[in-house]
């Protein structure tokens, strides 16, 4: 395996600096020795237009050799600011989970289907779930979670084509990708569950009682 250089600076991170935007970058994502490699090379992506609206790219974020992934949609305005997913109001709700059932923030890792905010924080696009999905792939191939955790529609059905939130959440099943077997647990969006809180919230929280089961 060969070692992936980092990208030659200045790169294109973000719309709020000078550098020129060059679409197509990398036109293949490569195979990297660890997560700090993934990262470096990651801020500089321009492989979809969702590139042209962000401030910066938002990485996955936690412990790199986590038995727990959780997997979100997109970066929203707080993400995108910030250069980091879930701190926002969600955030702070998949805190407050996490610490319901027992597990540390800092114990597991946190990442999206696209690392780039869309614009209005519409749903990604198929052909920007598709850009983004290698370097997804590789944190799925870097991190090695045992349990991985989609939050709503888009991360579930990257994984599950076609699935149902409201039929497949809490249900856990093993599924293997590019080789690397995992129990999936889907669940909801916990934006979502703050549109819906006193009918949504103890549903979340019986999943992740199951999470903590799983990780048993």
């Amino acid at each position: 395996m060969t070692t992936p250089k980092p990208p030659e600076a200045p790169c294109w991170r973000g719309k709020d600096v000078a550098t020129p935007f060059v679409p197509g970058i990398p036109a293949e994502v490569p195979r990297f020795r660890s997560a700090k490699q993934l990262f470096s090379t990651m801020q500089c992506c321009t492989r979809c237009e969702l590139a042209l609206g962000r401030t910066q790219v938002v990485l996955g974020t936690g412990s790199v050799t986590a038995s727990l992934m959780f997997v979100g949609e997109a970066p929203g305005e707080k993400e995108d600011a910030a250069g980091r997913p879930f701190v926002g109001n969600a955030g702070r709700l998949l805190d407050r989970l996490l610490e319901e059932v027992g597990i540390g923030r800092s114990d597991v890792f946190i990442t999206n289907i696209v690392a780039c905010r869309p614009p209005r924080n519409r749903t990604p696009k198929v052909k920007e779930v598709k850009a983004h999905a290698p370097w997804l792939d590789e944190q799925l191939r870097l991190v090695k979670p045992e349990v991985v955790v989609t939050l709503g529609r888009v991360a579930l059905t990257y994984f599950v084509p076609k699935a149902k939130v409201g039929e497949s959440r809490g249900k856990s099943r093993r599924l293997e990708r590019n080789g690397q077997p995992f129990v999936l647990l889907p669940t909801f969006h916990p934006a979502a569950v703050l549109r819906d809180y006193e009918v949504l919230y103890p549903t979340i929280l019986s999943d992740f009682k199951k999470i903590a089961r799983l990780l048993k």
